[in-house]
């Protein structure tokens, strides 16, 4: 899945929380869960060893990090709940963050190890034939945490 809809569940779990700690390993774990969904990411239509992506990759994600971020930042940052919504959506994303560092020497490191095992044995891997399933759960799982998050 790309970041923004990892960031704006995280947002919303911190929203609903308000809670810093219980937001951060919400959305942390909720990356989990939603990696289970059919979904649409650049590894779709790439097919390479973690670590060796072409550039345009992280180009993409570095571009869409900075735009969602701004987004978020400019919508949300007077809300009582910002705290926890910035926690929760930063452990929506840190599994992310840490599995595609493109440090080929980070992979050896305990954490990062185990975290790329775990995200794996979660991950549902569409195949490049079906991205518009994927494109349609994203999109629903994009609107869904953007709508709670404008309801407030």
């Amino acid at each position: 899945m790309i970041i923004t809809p990892h960031l704006l569940i995280g947002g919303a779990i911190g929203a609903a929380t308000n809670n810093v700690p219980l937001a951060f390993v919400s959305g942390f774990f909720s990356h989990l869960i939603l990696d289970m969904i059919p979904h649409l990411d650049p590894g779709t239509f790439q097919s390479t060893e973690r670590g060796t992506w072409p550039k345009w990759f992280y180009w993409f994600a570095i571009s869409e990090f900075v735009i969602i971020w701004t987004i978020f930042i400019l919508l949300f940052r007077s809300w009582p709940q910002f705290p926890a919504m910035v926690s929760g959506a930063i452990g929506g994303m840190l599994i992310d963050i840490m599995d595609n560092i493109p440090i080929k020497s980070l992979d050896n490191w305990p954490v990062f190890r185990e975290v790329h095992f775990i995200h794996n044995k979660f991950h549902f891997f569409i195949k490049r034939k079906y991205w518009y399933w994927g494109l349609v759960d994203e999109a629903i799982v994009t609107a869904g945490g953007l709508w709670y998050l404008l309801r407030f």
